[in-house]
């Protein structure tokens, strides 16, 4: 049986997905569950504390999968494919948050410093996992100077803000649309690519 902290949890991300986040109060969600008001607050003070602890789960729930050692057994482009999927199913189960994160973090600057403290901590993951491509030939030597350094920071600005683009511009049916904006962040990898990379590229079977 759930606790009460669970099911608050639970609950407000469900009234954050629904009507977003800046219109979502502790009452409402205290008048959701049918608890009083108090009884919520003695378990978070206010909605920036509870949005603190979605955000944890959101990374809990990523890492759970993204760190386990048979995640990390094999690097190659599907392996990196579902990686990318992986994350980006757990961002749309909490979409509020990638939709709403400015006004979020201009509220909450605990939550900015979490955010860039992570995505510091993702950068030498990625690092790592391309580098392995590399060393396997499936990536060609840096054009520029700093390319992939961009490379990096292009990725993680799809990963932050994919979710609030297709709210205002997605026009396809909602089940379609995770597996849409997976694909669209995994090809910017294909200009990178070696080769012996498209090559591999072209086998996959979810293109």
């Amino acid at each position: 049986m759930k606790d009460t902290k669970s099911k608050i949890l639970e609950t407000s991300l469900r009234l954050f997905n629904e009507r977003g986040y800046e219109s979502i109060t502790v009452r409402d969600i205290a008048k959701q569950m049918g608890i009083s008001h108090g009884n919520l607050c003695y378990h978070f003070a206010n909605t920036d504390v509870i949005v603190e602890h979605l955000y944890d789960r959101l990374l809990t729930e990523i890492d759970e999968q993204l760190l386990a050692p048979s995640f990390l057994q094999q690097v190659n482009l599907e392996s990196l494919y579902r990686m990318i999927k992986h994350i980006f199913e757990k961002l749309y189960k909490y979409k509020f948050l990638m939709q709403d994160f400015v006004s979020i973090v201009r509220k909450n600057q605990v939550l900015k410093q979490k955010h860039r403290d992570l995505v510091s901590r993702r950068r030498t993951f990625f690092e790592m996992g391309l580098e392995i491509c590399r060393y396997e030939g499936l990536l060609r030597d840096e054009l520029i100077k700093t390319h992939f350094q961009f490379y990096f920071d292009q990725m993680f600005i799809i990963s932050d803000y994919w979710l609030a683009s297709a709210e205002v511009l997605y026009e396809g049916a909602e089940e379609s649309k995770l597996d849409y904006y997976t694909k669209l962040a995994f090809c910017t990898l294909v200009p990178y690519l070696s080769e012996k990379g498209l090559a591999e590229y072209r086998k996959l079977s979810f293109f």
